[in-house]
């Protein structure tokens, strides 16, 4: 009896770790689009510091219609390059998430190197991955 009681124990146990660990329907439920893409000279904006980098603002609008806040950390946001260069945590302005059920617009601005362009941008966190490609500017 003891042994038993001890093998459906152990056969449990993979379920019980995992309870609560799957979302609930329409928890998350998130578009994002770029709208609009701009670069600056060196130094003349809010990044584009370094000698060989321009500042890159890219414009995305988050559709929320979900339950969820979606949030939008720097460390969530990275963009492709025409190059194929990837860039990683952007300066973010606007709101530090957007609620559930509305529609909110950040701008990221990423150092990039001089004479490339952003084409794609990307959200991602442990759960999710978004994408959407950048209007030429």
């Amino acid at each position: 009896m003891k042994l038993i009681t001890v093998m459906v124990i152990v056969l449990m146990m993979p379920f019980l770790a995992l309870a609560g660990c799957t979302e609930e329907e329409g928890a998350f439920d998130v578009a994002i689009t770029a709208t609009s893409g701009s670069s600056t000279a060196d130094g003349e904006g809010l990044c584009g510091y370094g000698d060989d980098e321009e500042c890159h603002s890219i414009v995305v609008s988050i559709e929320n219609s979900g339950t969820d806040d979606f949030s939008t950390n720097m460390f969530n946001w990275e963009a492709v390059a025409s190059s194929g260069g990837v860039y990683k945590s952007p300066s973010v302005d606007g709101p530090d998430a957007c609620a559930g059920g509305s529609t909110c617009s950040v701008t990221l601005n990423f150092d990039v190197t001089n004479g490339d362009t952003l084409t794609t941008i990307k959200w991602a966190d442990f759960l999710h991955d978004l994408s959407a490609s950048i209007p030429s500017y």
